[in-house]
């Protein structure tokens, strides 16, 4: 029995996934497949370095260590080949606040603002609660596999309204690895037309060979003065509750910026429990990723066969990163007011619903695959019934 298997009852333990169900879908007695968190309990190491800090008893103000700064550099050039200097590197409480920052500090009100729907969704909420209009470059589904249209990507990035780009990367929900030409071509767009690129890598070690992450911190000098990587440890390590993120910003003159704007809202110093395990997980964690990154991919072989023989009604799209399976639903034929009450009033199950992450997602709908095999399988088999029902 792999350590993964083991289920933990997260019922009152303020878990949002658990807690915010009534609120979301009206009824609490769902199995939670939504939120981005993982069902699984942190590894050993990882609570014997909170037991340790625990132990010691005073909890004051916390200074982040050159040792915290040295683990996120060698994790940045060990697991994706980026190499950084201290003064590239500045902690944010979570990515998206950072990717709030970025707007809020280098675009202005009724500036436009590109995205590639369908896109995790607080992409266009940050966008347009800061007073900025979403320009959207809709990603095309080509067959099973999605693609960039950098024809209307160019276009709309010519557009003198146009200041910044938000970049998924890994993407969530549809999966996809960017490869490097892709990228590259992303970069030379923005760059061409003064467009600030910012790339939120979250996802960026939960990718599945052969897919390689290439993340926008190593594209070199021609384009750093031009991107901005916001990255954390939260997805990978599930510590989301700790509120540990951190950016890249090699423009000496925007990170000065960000770093004030940091200061000014009282923000640049880490919880003392996020700061710790930020160091430990990026010091100590590596063979843990590689063991849970084989478990999640032995869910996604599950799961695709699971639909493909039981529930041929819908179609998961492939993978190359992430633990967030994205589900093609449109050969049912439903609506998304009935789409959604198939999931949750007849199969009882809790998923992000497409028409969340934009127009495009309509007839889709996200699997949180980072659970006990057992769990995937109950869920999995209480939506084969559900689908045979209304048939």
């Amino acid at each position: 029995m792999s350590k993964f298997d083991e289920k933990v009852n997260r019922i009152n333990t303020s878990s949002v996934k658990y807690e915010e169900m009534d609120l979301k879908f009206g009824r609490a007695d769902l199995m939670p497949f939504w939120v981005a968190d993982m069902e699984f309990k942190a590894p050993q190491f990882m609570l014997d370095a909170l037991k340790e800090r625990v132990n010691h008893g005073i909890f004051g103000y916390t200074k982040r260590m050159p040792e915290y700064y040295d683990a996120v550099a060698n994790w940045l050039d060990k697991r994706h080949g980026v190499v950084i200097q201290k003064s590239d590197l500045e902690y944010g409480p979570g990515v998206v606040f950072l990717l709030n920052m970025m707007i809020r500090l280098f675009t202005k009100p009724g500036e436009k603002i590109l995205i590639q729907s369908p896109v995790y969704y607080p992409f266009k909420a940050i966008i347009e609660k800061n007073r900025r209009v979403v320009t959207d470059n809709v990603l095309v589904l080509n067959g099973d596999r999605y693609e960039i249209d950098f024809e209307d990507l160019r276009q709309k990035a010519q557009d003198p309204d146009c200041t910044m780009m938000l970049l998924c990367s890994p993407h969530n929900p549809v999966g996809r690895v960017w490869k490097e030409a892709e990228l590259l071509k992303i970069a030379h767009i923005c760059k061409e037309n003064k467009v600030l690129l910012i790339s939120d890598e979250i996802h960026f070690d939960l990718v599945y060979k052969p897919a390689v992450h290439y993340s926008l911190g190593k594209l070199g000098p021609e384009f750093d003065e031009n991107v901005i990587v916001c990255t954390a440890p939260s997805k990978t390590f599930n510590i989301a509750g700790l509120h540990s993120a951190y950016c890249l910003i090699k423009n000496s003159d925007m990170m000065k910026t960000y770093r004030e704007e940091l200061g000014l809202l009282d923000l640049n110093r880490s919880n003392v429990f996020s700061r710790e395990l930020t160091q430990v997980v990026y010091e100590q964690g590596a063979s843990y990723v590689d063991e849970l990154l084989a478990y999640i991919e032995s869910n996604i072989i599950f799961a695709k066969h699971y639909i493909e023989k039981h529930i041929q009604e819908i179609k998961p799209m492939p993978m190359e990163a992430t633990y967030l399976m994205w589900i093609d639903c449109k050969t049912l034929g439903l609506s998304n007011e009935a789409l959604d009450d198939l999931f949750i009033n007849k199969a009882k199950l809790a998923l992000d619903s497409g028409y969340w992450f934009g127009d495009s997602g309509e007839g889709f709908m996200r699997l949180n695959l980072a659970c006990p095999k057992s769990m995937l399988e109950e869920g999995l088999m209480k939506l084969s019934n559900a689908v045979k029902s209304i048939k």
